[in-house]
């Protein structure tokens, strides 16, 4: 050790200077201690076990197969953390195989949507369908139309539309279509909409609807809820006897109607008159209608039907997007109740009767995108007895817009009925895709409403939409009495109405 008392010779400090100065003597005293102290840690190493502060600690020993011999196994047995695939089970193989037809069949079935979806975003085919068929603004355009339906044949035109004709949101719209079904000329239809938008008032909306339609193949299969039937020579009263059998007329139809729409929020009173004039006659395409049935019970076949047409109609519409993200034409929440009634007058000696309906809806959410379960149910009479409204008038079920899965019109009579539920999902900001079920029939008389003997359609479709609106939508059906069914349509399903009015 060093003694501090021989450090320095002016630590004792004796004389006339150590009795004087005792501040120099203690500052020196306090260096020596820190010397000291500093001197001793450096000879003195720190207790075993202790990293000394110059040295770091030593790192630990690396783990070896010897060192960790004796440690017990975390599985007990095998020494691995992780599960041992053992291969796959009888269940899980029979499983895959039942699986695997169904898996490729909806592989199959969505790789045209797959393509469809790929070549939308590749291609930004929305902007470019509005580059190149309207304008600027995308209020005024002039673009194709394409149409088809199973067993009604399809129509290729054009349509002509102005969004905003004079700055209040009115709208003009003008189409021309023409068709044909196995090389035979099917179809041709005009048609006009105008619409005052907010130019009268924002709540009162005036519509003018008018169209000229013929079409040399009407399909024709009876009236009431019966199964097809081979001919059997004798011509079958469609009055008495449900019998279906596929027949063919030449219809002609001249419409003109007017309407007011009175809304507040979500309530519309809609006024509507129109003339009607129906004009029917033998087809050139496929048996004749009235080779197969009797010509007596084809009320209005041989000299037409003109009538003038009055409805008061009363809705409570909710049905709305949840979010701004969504397209504005896709309904993902709310509900719709729409009954109405109206007075069929006849000209010429044709009957006078009414005719009602009423039509519920409601969406139910499930998730965002939307996410949703659409239910619809509807219901539609006259009050004219089978003898006294015009064959081609009667309520009718089948099709792209009532009744999924079977061809356009296939049942008709006094009374239809029919229900769907569908299930909708997005692939994308702008295509939705759904699975539907749709259940009805027809009834002679309210009072035959049952359960009994109803027909069921279902299948799968594709609804596009754009920022602005509804494009089109197409799907593809079958029913529990079989066959294949394609639709396409420039309106949405579910806001589909009676296609006379």
């Amino acid at each position: 050790m060093i003694d501090p008392t021989r450090a320095c010779p002016f630590a004792a400090g004796g004389g006339r200077r150590g009795a004087l100065g005792r501040g120099p003597g203690v500052v020196t005293a306090a260096v020596v201690a820190l010397v000291t102290a500093a001197a001793t840690a450096a000879a003195d190493p720190p207790p075993a076990g202790e990293p000394s502060p110059e040295q770091p600690a030593p790192a630990p020993p690396a783990h070896t197969a010897a060192s960790v011999a004796g440690a017990p196994r975390p599985d007990g047995g095998t020494g691995r953390t992780d599960p041992v695939d053992h291969g796959d089970s009888t269940a899980r193989v029979i499983g895959r195989g039942v699986l695997f037809l169904p898996k490729e069949l909806y592989a199959l079935v969505m790789a045209p949507i797959r393509g469809a979806l790929w070549a939308y975003d590749r291609y930004d085919l929305e902007n470019l369908y509005y580059r190149v068929f309207y304008n600027a603004d995308r209020t005024i355009g002039l673009f194709p139309v394409i149409t088809y339906a199973t067993g009604f044949g399809g129509a290729v035109g054009a349509r002509f539309e102005d969004l905003n004709v004079l700055g209040e949101h009115e709208r003009l719209a003008v189409q021309a279509t023409t068709g044909a079904l196995l090389g035979q000329h099917y179809r041709e239809e005009v048609l006009l909409a105008m619409r005052t938008g907010n130019r009268i008032a924002h709540w009162l909306e005036l519509r003018l609807d008018a169209n000229l339609t013929r079409r040399p193949a009407e399909p024709f299969y009876g009236i009431g809820n019966g199964d097809y039937v081979r001919p059997t020579g004798m011509p079958i009263d469609p009055l008495t006897d449900d019998a279906a059998v596929k027949t063919y007329s030449r219809y002609r139809e001249a419409h003109a109607g007017l309407s007011a729409d009175f809304h507040i929020q979500d309530l519309h009173l809609t006024a509507t008159g129109s003339l009607v004039k129906l004009g029917f006659d033998r087809s050139t395409t496929g048996p004749p209608i009235d080779v197969i049935y009797d010509p007596m019970g084809l009320v209005g076949f041989d000299n037409g039907v003109s009538h003038a047409y009055g409805e008061l109609d009363v809705g409570w519409d909710t049905r709305h997007r949840v979010s701004w993200w969504e397209p504005r034409s896709v309904h993902a929440a709310g509900s719709l109740v729409d009954v109405f009634a109206g007075r069929v007058a006849g000209f010429h000696g044709s009957a006078d009767y009414w005719r009602y309906g009423l039509e519920l809806q409601h969406y139910f959410r499930l998730a965002k995108g939307p996410r949703l379960i659409a239910t619809r149910l509807r219901l539609e009479g006259v009050t004219g007895a089978r003898d006294q409204v015009a064959f081609a008038e009667l309520p009718a079920l089948g099709g792209g817009d009532f009744l999924r899965g079977y061809p356009f019109e296939r049942f008709r009579d006094r009374v239809a009925a029919f229900g769907s539920l569908q299930y909708q999902w997005d692939l994308s900001h702008f295509v939705d895709a759904y699975l539907f079920a749709d259940i009805g029939r027809v009834f002679p008389s309210l009072d035959d409403l049952s359960l009994h003997q109803l027909r069921a359609g279902y299948g799968i479709g594709l609804a596009l939409h754009s920022n602005q609106g509804f494009l089109l939508e197409g799907n593809l059906a079958t029913s529990i009495d079989g066959g294949i069914f394609v639709s396409v349509a420039f309106n949405p399903i579910l806001d589909a109405r009676t296609r006379w009015r």
